[in-house]
């Protein structure tokens, strides 16, 4: 135990949580409206998704650490491998560990998805690695925001709801909850890359941060979550008004957050606005979860 806590905790980021379980609890009522519910694999999928969550992290916290990107400037939460709490090569057995697991247990949904599940599956799991490691790590390369876009949205919430309906083509409401979701976890990913944007320009890190510049950064970053908004009030606007005003609910929670984020938030008091995007973000997946699930 650190003064950081349990450095194994501080490395798997557990605040980060949502932005795996958000899109599965969506696939999940989504299925339910094509009355099609596998609890084994609904619980499958979810330990999965926070599996992989978790292995991104930990290969973040590695790869971050023995490249020296994180050093003593950090504005970021703590990193247990830069600050020599973990030693790399633990680390490094910790994401292997993970991964591995994610793929077994990732085994038997393959099994009962076929071959869209298996493209998922593996493709998840190579981009978990991906993001921050190999010869391209995509979050070195002003791709992060797409990459969580893609996968802690549309192809999480798709694959969630095909392995409860087996339905190859997905319809609207499918595509408009991942993509308001994926929104949400590429809006994570902007006040993340803001907030480090002048670490990673000395380190040569291009981010779409870097690319666009600190004000430009912030408007996109609103921009993806009204856009988020949207995208979750299109698809219960065919239920009922009182819907949409249930759906309003999130972004109204956090409007503080938004203006935060255009211009009077900097340094590491951006760490509690990453945190309330997140806690936008559960409760986003949490409350169009429960208007899909219950809407007639």
């Amino acid at each position: 135990m650190t003064k950081y806590g349990n450095p194994w905790i501080l490395a798997a980021r557990p605040k980060t949580l949502p932005a795996g379980a958000g899109p599965v609890l969506i696939g999940i009522a989504l299925s339910y409206r094509w009355e099609s519910f596998d609890l084994l694999a609904a619980v499958l999928t979810l330990i999965c998704a926070l599996l992989l969550q978790v292995s991104s992290n930990l290969i973040n916290d590695y790869y971050d650490g023995v490249s020296g990107l994180d050093n003593e400037e950090r504005l970021g939460p703590p990193r247990a491998v830069s600050l020599g709490l973990l030693p790399a090569n633990r680390v490094k057995k910790g994401f292997q560990l993970t991964l591995g697991l994610s793929l077994l247990l990732g085994t038997y949904l393959m099994f009962q998805g076929g071959w869209p599940i298996i493209i998922i599956g593996l493709s998840s799991l190579f981009f978990a690695w991906a993001y921050t490691g190999g010869p391209f790590p995509l979050s070195y390369f002003g791709l992060g925001e797409l990459a969580a876009f893609l996968f802690f949205g549309p192809i999480a919430v798709y694959g969630t709801w095909f392995l409860q309906t087996k339905q190859l083509v997905p319809p609207n409401n499918v595509i408009f909850m991942g993509c308001g979701v994926g929104l949400i976890s590429s809006a994570l990913m902007g006040v993340n890359n803001l907030r480090d944007i002048s670490g990673d320009k000395s380190q040569g890190k291009t981010t779409i941060a870097t690319i666009l510049g600190a004000q430009g950064m912030r408007k996109l970053i609103v921009l993806f979550l009204i856009s988020s908004q949207l995208m979750g009030l299109i698809t219960v606007s065919f239920y009922s008004p009182l819907a949409c005003l249930i759906g309003i609910i999130p972004m109204a929670l956090f409007y503080r957050t938004w203006w935060q984020i255009l211009g009077s938030t900097h340094g590491k008091d951006l760490n509690t606005t990453l945190a309330n995007v997140g806690k936008y973000l559960f409760s986003y997946s949490l409350t169009y979860s429960a208007i899909i699930y219950f809407a007639h």
